[in-house]
């Protein structure tokens, strides 16, 4: 579907998307973001909040929950 997202939008650049928020809050697009970012090489290091890629992978539900209700609620 991102795919498909990517090619609409450089195809046309005036078409319009609806519900974008509930796409991007779906688990399995969090979990396939979640995949891609881990498997980066700048997942070796810690980030600003300290988190490094074990602490990340221990915790990814409670994690991917938040960010999803932190999309959800603007925050």
């Amino acid at each position: 579907m991102q795919n498909k997202i990517a090619t609409w939008s450089e195809a046309d650049d005036q078409r319009k998307f609806d519900r974008l928020l509930r796409l991007m809050t779906n688990r399995s697009w969090l979990l396939e973001a979640a995949r891609i970012t881990l498997a980066s090489s700048g997942a070796k290091t810690a980030g600003i909040d300290g988190v490094n890629k074990a602490m990340l992978e221990g915790q990814l539900d409670q994690h991917l929950e938040q960010v999803r209700l932190q999309l959800l609620s603007g925050e």
